[in-house]
C-alpha cells in the first residue's frame, strides 16, 4: 500500500491538471470552456481525494484522522471470527464435503493401491514386524492365559473316536504303522534275545509241570520222564525262545504276510474298540483329566519368558531374531502372510457385499474425519490471523482486492470529473435562465 501505484498516479495527474485548470480560468475568466475546464478538473481531483481517503481508511489513519479510521485493525476480531465462519460454513460445509465425498469411487482407488507391488511389499514388511513384536511386549501373563485357554479349549472339543480314526488313517496312509510295527519287533526282539528271556520261559515251563503234575500218578510219571531225560525244560525254553525271534523277525519284515495280517487284525480290532461305548466314556473322562491336569501356563510361561528374553537381546543387536535363528518360521510366516493378502485382496475385489460394507465404512470415516477437520481448520485459521500484526493483516487482505480498490480509487476521480462536467452544463443552462 505503500508502494506507489495507478490510482496514485491517476490522483497525482488530476492535482496538476487541476492546476493547470486554475492557471487557464485565471488568464481567461470569462470563457465558459476555461470554466468547465476547471470545474470538472476540481471534481475529479476532489473525488479522487475522498475515494483515497476512504479506501485508506480500511486499513490506517489517513492523514491522522481519528474518527471510524483503521477499520480492519480496529475490528481484527470481529474480522477473524467472520473469516473462521466462512471457513468452516463456506468452504468446509457439512453439504459441501459430502458432495464432494460423492465424487470419489473409493473402492476401485484402494483396490488399486492395494494391489501395487510397494503396497503390498511396506503391509507385508509391517505385519512380519508386528507379529514379531507381540512376542516382545511385556504383557506377557495375558497372552500366556489366552495361549493356554485357547489350548485347552481345543483339547477339550476334539472327540477321541475322530482322532483314533484320523490317525490310524494317517499312519495308514503315511506307512508309518508299517515302520512302527518294525521298530517294536525290532525292540522286542533285541529283549527277546537275551539270556534272562530263556530262563524266564524255562521257568514258566517249569511251574506248568508242577501245576499239572499234582497228582501222585502224575508226580511218578513226570519224575520217569525227567530221569529218562525225556522232558528238558532248557531245551523246550531255547525252542521257544528261537520260534519267537523268528515272528518278531517275520513281523518287522516290511509287507511280509505276518505283517499284514497283524496291522489287518490291528485296524478291525481298534474299529470295534472306538465303537466301545465303555471306551468311549473312559476315553473322554481321560481326555478331560489330561486337559485339567496339564500345566500349560506354567510351560508355555517359561519358554515365553525364555523366548522374550532371547529376541530382546538379539533386538539390543539389532538382529531380527526369526531370521537369523528360525529362517524356515520366517520365510514361511512371509508365505502365509503374502497368502493371505492375495486372499484378502480376491475376496475384495469378487465380493460384492464386501465391497459395499467397506467401502461404507470408508466413506463414514472420511466424512466424520472431515467434519472434525472443519473445527480444525477453524482453530487454523483463527490461530494464524490472531498471530498476524496488524501491518501484516493489512497487506494480507490488501493484496487480494488491490486491483478493485485501485479501480475505485481511479473511478473516483473519473466519476467526479463526469459529475462536474453535468453540474457545471446544469448551472450555466439555469444561470442564462
Amino acid at each position: 500500500m505503500k508502494q506507489w501505484n495507478c490510482a496514485d498516479t491517476v490522483l497525482l495527474a488530476a492535482f496538476f491538471v487541476f492546476l493547470i485548470a486554475l492557471r487557464i480560468h485565471l488568464m481567461m475568466p470569462q470563457e465558459i470552456v476555461a470554466g468547465a475546464f476547471l470545474f470538472c478538473a476540481e471534481a475529479a481531483l476532489v473525488g479522487g481525494i475522498a475515494d483515497w481517503f476512504a479506501v485508506t481508511a480500511l486499513f490506517r489513519r489517513p492523514l491522522g484522522f481519528p474518527y471510524h479510521t483503521a477499520i480492519l485493525p480496529r475490528r481484527r476480531d470481529s474480522f477473524i471470527r467472520a473469516s473462521v465462519t466462512m471457513v468452516q460454513k463456506e468452504f468446509f460445509s457439512r453439504r459441501k464435503i459430502f458432495r464432494h465425498l460423492e465424487q470419489f469411487h473409493l473402492m476401485p482407488l484402494l483396490i488399486d493401491w492395494l494391489s501395487e507391488g510397494m503396497t503390498r511389499a511396506r503391509i507385508s514388511q509391517n505385519l512380519y514386524h508386528y507379529a514379531k513384536s507381540f512376542l516382545l511386549r511385556k504383557d506377557s501373563e495375558e497372552k500366556v492365559r489366552v495361549v493356554a485357554g485357547k489350548i485347552r479349549s481345543n483339547l477339550s472339543s476334539i472327540e477321541p473316536e475322530d482322532f483314533f480314526a484320523q490317525c490310524g488313517q494317517w499312519l495308514k496312509e503315511s506307512g508309518r504303522d508299517k515302520a512302527f510295527l518294525a521298530h517294536l519287533a525290532a525292540y522286542l526282539g533285541r529283549r527277546a534275545a537275551r539270556p534272562e528271556t530263556a530262563k524266564a520261559f524255562e521257568a514258566m515251563l517249569e511251574s506248568y509241570g508242577k501245576e499239572k503234575t499234582k497228582g501222585a500218578l502224575a508226580s511218578f510219571l513226570a519224575g520217569l520222564a525227567s530221569a529218562m531225560d525225556l522232558v528238558n525244560y532248557a531245551e523246550a525254553a531255547a525252542l521257544m525262545q528261537k520260534q519267537l525271534l523268528a515272528v518278531l523277525a517275520a513281523l518287522g519284515e516290511r509287507d511280509s504276510p505276518l505283517q499284514q495280517e497283524m496291522l489287518a487284525l490291528f485296524y478291525e480290532k481298534a474299529v470295534v474298540l472306538n465303537g466301545n461305548p465303555e471306551f468311549h466314556g473312559f476315553i473322554h473322562e481321560m481326555r478331560d483329566n489330561l486337559v485339567a491336569e496339564l500345566p500349560l501356563e506354567e510351560t508355555i510361561g517359561r519358554a515365553w519368558k525364555k523366548m522374550q528374553e532371547h529376541f530382546a537381546a538379539d533386538a539390543a543387536r539389532k538382529v531380527d531374531a526369526v531370521e537369523e535363528h528360525m529362517p524356515v518360521l520366517r520365510s514361511r510366516l512371509a508365505e502365509i502372510i503374502e497368502e493371505e493378502y492375495t486372499r484378502g485382496l480376491h475376496l475384495l475385489q469378487e465380493d460384492e457385499g464386501l465391497r459395499r460394507t467397506v467401502g461404507h465404512f470408508l466413506y463414514n470415516l472420511i466424512a466424520r474425519s472431515a467434519l472434525h477437520a472443519q473445527s480444525l481448520v477453524g482453530v487454523v485459521v483463527e490461530n494464524v490471523l490472531s498471530r498476524l500484526t496488524d501491518e501484516q493483516l493489512n497487506r494480507l487482505v490488501y493484496d487480494k482486492v488491490k486491483p478493485d480498490l485501485l479501480w475505485i480509487r481511479m473511478n473516483g476521480s473519473i466519476v467526479g470529473a463526469s459529475i462536474g462536467l453535468v453540474l457545471f452544463v446544469v448551472l450555466h443552462l439555469f444561470g442564462r435562465l
